[in-house]
């Protein structure tokens, strides 16, 4: 689960583009278990991001 752990990581700092960026790239590293835990980061990720932020992540894919 050390994927699982970098992802909570991410959530100590305000969420940027660069953070949803890695969370993507987490949670596709991941497989079983993990990925479903890492997958449920998202609503947080949603919850903590700048509207700005979120709209870029969206133009990138990442939503």
């Amino acid at each position: 689960m050390e994927k699982l752990e970098l992802a909570k990581g991410l959530f100590r700092q305000p969420m940027t583009l660069n953070e949803l960026r890695l969370l993507d790239q987490l949670e596709r590293q991941a497989e079983g278990k993990e990925r479903l835990f890492i997958a449920s980061l998202w609503d947080a990720a949603y919850a903590n991001v700048d509207p700005i932020v979120l709209h870029q992540a969206r133009v990138e894919g990442l939503l």
